[in-house]
């Protein structure tokens, strides 16, 4: 990984003061959220996952527009590899998801907006859950930047019909014919994360490792396909 690009891309963004917009509206969020006290836990942490999922992938979208594609450009030929660029921008926003789980998870513990004492267990499965659901996001953010969709209606469209089917999930299927329920699968599965904590103030471990493995292995693909296909559009530009 190259240290000086991670930096470059970081300054680049901040400097750009596009990360306003999703950042503001999460902190509205947890602010309304947690404005009634006191909070259960879980069912919180299940609420506030679902935000981070969002957040992320707004979050994604606003990092991989902020640049043009000029300058992308010109970065790869200095670095010589599109591979090691587009590497570069994946670890600065997982960068971004694993600093927001851990800011998300830890709000309320500071501000005491729960009824009872959080326990490690439970402050473990949230921060886990979090950066999956905020993995997730970018995951699906990197084939809605305006790379791949240049009309910003049509990418702003997606991305909240994406939203609302990865969150209402359950529901929608539970309304479809039993047949074809089994599409669901193809959703990105931030409803099941949330399920995972409103069904159970503590899931088991086998449900909690099926759930987050299968949320991991989704995002991982929808990542490697993304790699292998932005090093193909690079090359035929060229």
């Amino acid at each position: 990984m190259s240290v000086p690009l991670i930096k470059y891309l970081l300054q680049s963004y901040s400097r750009s003061r596009r990360y306003f917009g999703p950042l503001a509206g999460l902190m509205i969020a947890m602010a309304l959220f947690y404005s009634y006290k006191p909070n259960p836990v879980m069912n919180s942490y299940g609420a506030t996952s679902v935000i981070q999922f969002i957040c992320c992938a707004a979050l994604g979208l606003s990092f991989l527009n902020h640049r043009h594609p000029v300058h992308k450009q010109i970065t790869i030929v200095h670095l010589r590899s599109a591979k090691r660029y587009y590497t570069g921008e994946l670890f600065v926003l997982v960068l971004y998801a694993a600093v927001l789980a851990l800011c998300i998870v830890a709000y309320p513990l500071v501000t005491g907006s729960f009824g009872e004492p959080a326990g490690w267990p439970r402050i473990g499965f949230a921060l886990t859950a979090h950066f999956l659901l905020g993995l997730l996001g970018i995951a699906v953010s990197l084939y809605l930047q305006s790379a791949w969709i240049p009309e910003t209606s049509y990418s702003t469209g997606l991305f909240l019909i994406v939203v609302v089917l990865s969150v209402g999930g359950s529901g929608i299927a539970d309304k479809l014919p039993e047949s074809i329920r089994g599409l669901r699968l193809l959703l990105p599965p931030a409803a099941s994360v949330m399920e995972l904590f409103m069904r159970d103030d503590m899931p088991g471990t086998a449900k909690a490792a099926g759930v987050f493995g299968y949320t991991l292995f989704y995002s991982g693909v929808l990542i490697t396909v993304y790699l292998w296909a932005a090093g193909k559009r690079d090359i035929a530009r060229r």
